[in-house]
């Protein structure tokens, strides 16, 4: 194939094969901007793929009376995501009804692209980088997740996700804001005055 996407840490046998040839037959593997041959022999077998191992590779066969350079394969190495994180974290404090709330979600390591996926209560509510609760009210009280995936090939055979820590967010009315919050066992009188 022209390009093979592989993931961190993966394991990745090339074979070079020969149409023709006579005598005895000599192989050497390249990649684009290294100088020095990677290996020998009809196979290069790269083990544990780094990111600086993505690049074009082409196997090079010689008879002795001539030469050959196979097309070159276009080898991408994937990041998994890993460490997501919400900024800002945790609130020590609750939040005003009305007052607006912008949650961002961001991940250490990835390769692009990357998919953010916003859970409340556990339950999907939006998607994208950014979680932004503008006029928040008694109703938007709970925990909040992000999940970021990445996926090796269009046909997402491999997926990589990376789930962030839990993230409290307590919403008061004005009558609740010298009782700390809302008592669980007390939801009843969350809103007495309405939903904001």
């Amino acid at each position: 194939p022209p390009g093979a996407q592989v993931a961190l840490g993966d394991r990745l046998v090339l074979s070079c094969a020969v149409a023709a040839g006579t005598g005895a037959l000599s192989f050497s593997w390249h990649r684009e901007g290294s100088a020095a041959p990677l290996g020998t022999g009809p196979r290069l077998e790269l083990r544990r793929l780094g990111d600086n191992d993505s690049g074009r590779y082409r196997c090079r066969v010689s008879d002795g009376d001539s030469a050959a350079e196979s097309d070159a394969l276009n080898v991408t190495v994937l990041v998994p995501v890993a460490n997501a994180t919400i900024t800002p974290g945790p609130l020590s404090h609750p939040v005003p009804a009305g007052d607006p709330v912008t949650l961002r979600c961001s991940v250490q390591v990835g390769s692009a692209p990357v998919t953010f996926t916003w859970l409340h209560n556990g339950q999907e509510v939006a998607r994208g980088p950014l979680l932004e609760l503008g006029d928040i009210e008694v109703g938007h009280s709970g925990t909040y997740q992000c999940v970021a995936t990445n996926q090796l090939g269009q046909d997402g055979h491999r997926v990589f996700r990376a789930l962030s820590t839990e993230v409290a967010l307590e919403v008061t009315t004005w009558g609740q804001r010298n009782t700390g919050g809302v008592t669980q066992g007390h939801q009843g009188l969350q809103h007495p005055w309405g939903d904001g």
